[in-house]
């Protein structure tokens, strides 16, 4: 007598769907090992664009200007010499080469979140920048008190300037190159709507009342002064008029150059010989926001009156800072963000350039 089984449609449509799923399985795994050798493949052949080094004249002062760089616990897992390659050269062969560094929370433990961020302040100063402008969103005021004056030790004190909500201190760092007396300061504008009011970390106030006399006096007695201004302003592409009013009024006071640090990139002006960046955006960024891992890097030719200027697109791409090759679309809507009539910009190869 035979024990096959009646036809069961339940059975035969269980024993199919066994069947289908090994077979799903298989073909899973065998997707997912594609798609990491092409992920491999990719990024062992990503070619970062490096940038262009400007320079006039030889006698010229070759100054380079850098965004927001943020490098937290996830950004230090990546290899930071790699992926600031592509700006390297940029900044070995500037004169002066500043950017700002947002201080970060990388550990509950005080100690070892101060000696992180110390070796941040360590990493930039070895990549050869020679003046960083510290932000602070995360930590107590006692942590960034701790390493400013560590950082001072080390580097001397004309090495960091201050960003965040102290009224008072006017650290300002002074430097003489190519015998020429620069001096750079930092503001906030703790009044903005948008600023935080409990951060805590050692800056100045952007204060009509305390920039303007302080910012004609380091004019009198440099021939540079090159500001750096938090605007307290998130993911903001369009310059607000009290930023307008704010930087006019600084320019009034004597600042050569004004650096402004929001999280995307803005207009750039001149007013009455100073050259105003409203924002030049965050080199390096946690953000999943395109806008948000994209800048300009400025450098500047000086020599002694006038100065030349080449703005170039960067963006972090992965795990490298590089180059911005726009598209058409792109390339179009960052023009028409940075672009002023007070300004010339011609394009030219990676960037744009213009004379002031």
């Amino acid at each position: 007598m035979s024990n096959k089984q009646p036809f069961n449609i339940e059975n035969w449509i269980l024993k199919k769907s066994k069947n289908q799923k090994k077979h799903n399985s298989k073909l899973m795994l065998v997707v997912l090992a594609v798609a990491l050798i092409l992920l491999i493949i990719l990024m062992a052949t990503f070619k970062t664009n490096k940038l262009d080094v400007f320079a006039k004249n030889k006698d010229d002062i070759h100054f380079s200007y850098f965004g927001n760089v943020t490098l937290n616990k996830q950004i230090r897992q990546n290899d930071l010499s790699d992926m600031f390659s592509a700006i390297h050269h940029t900044i070995q062969q500037s004169d002066y080469a500043s950017a700002s560094l947002n201080i970060n929370k990388v550990s509950d433990n005080p100690k070892k979140n101060i000696q992180r961020n110390l070796k941040n302040i360590d990493f930039l100063k070895d990549t050869g920048f020679n003046s960083l402008n510290l932000t602070n969103n995360s930590v107590d005021l006692e942590e960034i008190k701790q390493i400013e004056k560590q950082a001072n030790s080390k580097y001397g004190y004309n090495f960091i300037t201050g960003n965040g909500s102290n009224p008072l201190n006017s650290k300002v760092t002074h430097k003489t190159v190519k015998g020429k007396k620069v001096a750079t300061v930092s503001f906030t504008d703790i009044s903005s709507k948008y600023a935080n009011p409990k951060k805590s970390t050692t800056s100045i106030a952007l204060d009509p009342k305390i920039f303007i006399p302080l910012v004609k006096k380091l004019k009198q007695d440099n021939d540079m002064v090159i500001v750096n201004v938090d605007w307290g302003i998130p993911d903001e592409p369009n310059v607000t008029d009290r930023q307008k009013e704010y930087g006019h009024a600084l320019a009034d006071a004597g600042a050569d150059v004004v650096l402004g640090h929001n999280t995307v990139v803005q207009k750039i002006e001149k007013h009455k010989g100073t050259n105003i960046f409203y924002s030049l955006g965050n080199v390096t960024s946690d953000d999943f926001l395109s806008e948000n891992k994209k800048s300009i890097a400025v450098q500047q030719s000086w020599n002694g009156k006038k100065s030349d200027f080449l703005i170039t697109p960067i963006r972090t791409s992965g795990d490298k800072v590089t180059r911005d090759k726009m598209n058409p679309v792109e390339k179009k809507k960052l023009e028409n963000r940075i672009a002023d009539p007070s300004i010339k910009m011609k394009e030219t190869k990676g960037g744009y350039t213009y004379e002031s």
